[in-house]
């Protein structure tokens, strides 16, 4: 990443979370499926369950993004898709320094609304997501979660 990282375009920026929208959950029904978790109706009964999907959603998170995040601050939508999660500091006409996110804001804050996006089957947490990405059109670019965590999305090469 180079000093003047242009923004992300907001195409690119919602084709890389549909990329992780799809990964992060196959991965965890995968986990689900080799854990034996929901494996008999006996597991249905209590909500341990719904715990242990849970668990095995962020490791599935992590597994797929947590290197790529730490290294690049890139999940593997960004990655491919040629863009990345940066400081939001020294912006100049437009153009962002690229210094990496610390680790503890892309995992802790950012990573936070990934989960979000699939709440939307509980109608009184609906609208976060929706907001959350809405917040892509204004004219930063920079979804709430950007705003949060104090991070942008540029391009790389």
């Amino acid at each position: 990443m180079g000093d003047g990282a242009c923004l992300a375009g907001r195409f690119r920026r919602l084709v890389a979370t549909l990329i992780d929208m799809i990964m992060v959950p196959s991965l965890t029904l995968v986990l689900v499926m080799i854990s034996g978790v929901v494996e008999d109706a006996e597991d249905y009964t209590n909500n341990w369950w719904m715990l242990w999907v849970f668990v095995l959603a962020i490791v599935s998170y992590l597994l797929l993004n947590g290197y790529g995040l730490w290294q690049r601050g890139q999940t593997l939508g960004k990655k491919l898709l040629g863009i990345a999660i940066v400081q939001a500091t020294g912006s100049e006409n437009g153009k962002y320094a690229s210094a990496p996110a610390p680790l503890w804001k892309l995992i802790c804050l950012r990573a936070l609304f990934f989960p979000l996006l699939f709440v939307v089957i509980v109608p009184s947490f609906a609208a976060l997501p929706i907001i959350d990405q809405l917040f892509i059109f204004g004219k930063r670019r920079r979804c709430l979660h950007d705003l949060v965590s104090g991070t942008v999305v540029v391009r790389v090469s």
